[in-house]
């Protein structure tokens, strides 16, 4: 009689050795009768020695005897006493057995095996000693049985075999049996590291690495994938005790220690310890951690939904019982997804605030939808609520509206403070086409409880801004600005609950306005808006490109988006094409049409602004077509949009359509409201398509209106009405209109505007027959159209030219080609540009190309350029087909 005890953690090469054992025996001409136990079938007496009947050449007697005792067995109560009798005809069968040829009886896992058969089992090695039979049994590392225990077998005479993981030095000869010996050299290291040397990790592993492609560059990561996955689980299938110390070490993560693995695992620490130490022994982990950052992915992944679950809440609420972070706290609740306590509410309220600021928007969101689930009060659900909206607004504001329609019914109800009702009335504002009877509400109730005493005078002065930009009709509402006014003057305003600190339920969720990260973006936002609606386009410029580093825009889409808009407004305002166009594009993308609510008119209207300037009225159109939402009309970002329109209709000869859009931009207000909308120069660019209309004395007084309303301050539109009134005055008074539209410019940055009067002033310049000073302004507003991206020839189209009215005779000096364009209604005048024209007339007159381009002060290239174009429109060949063509359109 002869015990074989094999020991080792999963998948250290227990069951390769009873191979070999079984392999020797049968070919030494024993009989091995092998059985494994399961985990599953522990209630089935029997279950385990049962195998036994079913293994090869088993002999008739053996086998009758073991399904006696089977038959007895399922008879009897599963409690009942094994028949001794019938043991003894087993254990006699085999001794008969064992007498014409060795006995080999092999159990794996056998401490799975059902008691019974770990008690028959145990019976047979007691009473056989004599004879020629061999017991081998497999057992996990520090195993310790109430029946069969590895330490009593060892100590009656057991063999004690203990199977260990590799060294690294076989690790290196398996990989050379996949790779190449360089390969194997060099990752031999690392593939033992990652597999603790476990040999059927390093199986697996060396076939991941064949299924890859080959072995990794040097310095890349060792590839770990499906068959590693498939043998590190796998392992753990028929050791339970392991795998759930495995899931619990993979739930906790980095928070994991002994102490915690126990307690999640509702176990001793001890026992936690030895599970440890053999999942260590077995190279499945490494210092109490995991050996590759890919496997708690693998555990998690493969684990029951309400398991893991279950885990996740048990683990939440051990770490907040040890005073770990909110944070960390947090997403064990959020993966719990079990409805909150009062404390676990405490818990997500901050860890969202906390979350916002290291960008984790998603995770953010996701604790104030769980805490609002909670069982709490109105009040906490509606400060809730608040920070939900606040969050939102900046993430996808359209998905806050189920929380704005709650707050609002609470506002109804008197149970909201002033924060959230000017939160509402943003968002029913900015979102919503049936605004009016929300936002009137809304101000009443701001009226009635933001009165004196409500210091909040930065957020009211915000609010103020944001409420010009959206609706600026409603900036006479005294409800707007009640708070501020009592505020400084220091009266009592009435009595309201203002926060739920008071609220038994949750004495912490203060100070419900949106959290400090969110004001933050948007008082950044607000700021450039303010500089924006004061004409401040290089200090919003700077703002715009600082915000960023103040404020992360990660997982803030919406926040982003309206950024890049509004930066690519301030960009075209400046006359940057490139930039404003990248901008704005990248705005669209950012965010889908429907959520940018009234805002979309932003990118919308400078991506209609520069295709149209480019002179691609095609791609501009195709914003054009864009659906708009309804309530856009009479807001700062309607006006924007209808302005583009307007320059789109004039750029493409509709200047009646394109007088009406320009005249539909002022908002239903007056005075000192209005001052965004006149900067954005509506009455110049009305000017400029009352010119094109031949209406001179309409264009001469929209000019000067729009001088009256701004003053004498430098300004974008004046300088434009300047360059209006400089065309339909008396020629006398051009230099002087047009000198102070340079003036005015120069100081606004806006190069594009400011290079069309330079080239203006230019042509008066050469007509005097100031070359010099001709030359110095045609270069510079050159060199500005090159800054802002523009073709050279849309230098005179910028602003728009236009008939000169009756009785004003062109000076002098101006070529032939602007006599042709001004009086001519012929084809070659609808369809050659300015630049064209005076090339033509130049090449009509004898010049040679080097005179002309000397004349003009282009190159060359430029004249050769203008000259092919000219011969395709006119359907000529030569130049002495120009003369004839030109001179008879006059």
């Amino acid at each position: 009689m002869a015990v074989q005890v094999i020991q080792g953690g999963p998948r250290t090469g227990k069951t390769h050795t009873l191979a070999e054992i079984r392999q020797r025996a049968s070919e030494s001409g024993a009989l091995c009768l092998t059985a494994s136990g399961f985990h599953d079938e522990r209630l089935i007496r029997f279950a385990t020695l049962c195998q036994f009947t079913h293994a090869p050449g088993v002999p008739e007697g053996l086998q009758s005897s073991l399904l006696r005792l089977m038959d007895q067995a399922a008879c009897a109560e599963p409690s009942g006493h094994i028949p001794v009798r019938l043991l003894r005809e087993v254990v006699a069968e085999m001794a008969a057995c064992a007498a014409r040829q060795p006995l080999f009886l092999v159990v794996d896992d056998a401490h799975q095996a059902d008691p019974a058969s770990q008690s028959c089992l145990l019976h047979i090695i007691r009473r056989v000693e004599s004879h020629d039979i061999t017991v081998v049994l497999a057992f996990p590392r520090a195993f310790r049985g109430d029946i069969l225990d590895p330490l009593t077998l060892v100590g009656l005479g057991a063999r004690l075999i203990e199977t260990a993981t590799m060294p690294e030095a076989e690790v290196r000869q398996l990989l050379e049996e996949r790779t190449d010996v360089g390969s194997a050299i060099r990752l031999a290291h690392r593939v033992h590291a990652i597999t603790g040397g476990n040999p059927s990790l390093v199986t697996a592993l060396a076939h991941d690495l064949v299924q890859a492609g080959g072995p990794p560059r040097p310095g890349d990561p060792v590839p770990v994938g499906e068959g590693f996955r498939t043998a590190y689980l796998g392992g753990l299938v028929r050791h339970p005790h392991l795998a759930a110390c495995v899931e619990a070490l993979a739930v906790l993560g980095d928070n994991a220690d002994p102490g915690r693995t126990a307690r999640l695992l509702n176990q001793s620490p001890e026992v936690t310890r030895t599970h440890l130490e053999e999942l260590e022994g077995a190279g499945l982990l490494d210092g109490g951690a995991f050996r590759h950052q890919a496997v708690p992915g693998f555990v998690l992944g493969s684990m029951d939904g309400t398991r893991l679950r279950r885990l996740h809440l048990r683990a939440g609420e051990i770490l907040l019982y040890d005073g770990a972070p909110a944070t960390v706290v947090a997403r064990y609740l959020v993966i719990a997804d079990d409805t909150p306590s009062v404390s676990q509410v405490r818990v997500l309220w901050h860890a969202s605030r906390q979350l916002l600021v290291t960008g984790h928007v998603e995770e953010a969101v996701a604790c104030l939808r769980l805490a609002d689930r909670a069982d709490i009060d109105g009040w906490c659900r509606n400060e809730v609520a608040i920070a939900l909206i606040g969050t939102l607004q900046w993430v996808n504001p359209v998905a806050a509206e189920p929380e704005v329609r709650r707050l609002l019914a609470a506002a109804r109800k008197g149970q909201v403070r002033c924060c959230a009702l000017r939160l509402l009335l943003a968002w029913f504002l900015w979102y919503d086409c049936n605004w009016r009877d929300p936002a009137q509400e809304l101000l009443a109730r701001i009226a009635e409880l933001c009165g004196p005493g409500h210091d909040h005078s930065d957020m009211e002065r915000n609010f103020q801004v944001l409420v010009g930009f959206m609706r600026p009709e409603l900036l006479g509402d005294p409800a707007l600005f009640a708070a501020s006014s009592g505020a400084q003057s220091g009266g009592h305003r009435p009595h309201q609950r203002e926060s739920p600190a008071s609220s038994p339920a949750d004495p912490t969720l203060q100070h419900g306005e949106p959290t400090d990260y969110s004001r933050s973006l948007e008082r950044g936002l607000v700021a450039i808006l303010r500089l924006v609606w004061e004409g401040e386009m290089k200090l919003a410029d700077r703002a715009c490109a600082e915000l960023p580093d103040r404020v992360p825009l990660s997982g803030l889409p919406a926040g982003h988006a309206f950024l890049a808009g509004l930066h690519a407004h301030v960009r075209w305002s400046l006359g940057d094409l490139r930039t404003a166009l990248a901008n704005a594009a990248s705005a669209l993308n950012l965010l889908p049409d429907h959520s940018w609510g009234i805002a979309i008119g932003l990118p919308l209207s400078v991506l209609i602004n520069v295709h149209t300037m480019l002179g691609e009225v095609d791609r501009a159109a195709d914003y054009l077509d864009r659906p708009l939402p309804a309530g856009m009309q009479g807001s700062f970002f309607g006006a924007l949009y209808h302005m583009a329109h307007g320059r789109w209709l004039l750029s493409t000869g509709q200047a009646s359509a394109a007088l009406e859009a320009f005249l539909s931009c002022p908002p239903a207000c007056k005075p000192p409201h209005t001052r965004g909308f006149d900067l954005l120069g509506w009455r110049a660019s009305a000017a400029e398509a009352y010119l094109a209309l031949g209406e001179f004395e309409e264009a001469r007084d929209m000019a000067r209106a729009e001088i009256a309303a701004l003053g004498t301050e430098p300004a974008d539109a004046r300088g434009r009405a300047l360059t209006v009134l400089a065309q339909v005055d008396a020629q006398e008074r051009r230099r002087a209109h047009l000198e102070e539209a340079e003036r005015a410019l120069r100081p606004t940055g806006s190069r594009l505007s400011l290079a069309g009067v330079l080239t203006r002033l230019s042509r008066l310049d050469l007509a005097e027959g100031n070359t010099a000073e001709a030359r110095a302004r045609r270069n510079e507003a050159l060199d500005l159209s090159h800054q802002c991206g523009v073709p050279e020839e849309s230098l005179d189209l910028w602003p728009l030219t236009s008939p000169l009215p009756t009785g004003l005779r062109p000076l002098q000096s101006v070529t032939l080609d602007e006599i042709v364009f001004q009086q001519s209604g012929g084809p070659a005048s609808s369809n050659l540009s300015e630049a064209e024209w005076r090339v033509a007339s130049l090449a009509a007159e004898g010049k040679s190309n080097r005179q002309i381009a000397k004349k003009l002060y282009v190159t060359v290239s430029t004249v050769e350029q203008h000259l092919t174009r000219v011969y395709r429109k006119l359907k000529v060949r030569r130049r002495s087909d120009l003369s004839d063509l030109l001179l008879s359109s006059r």
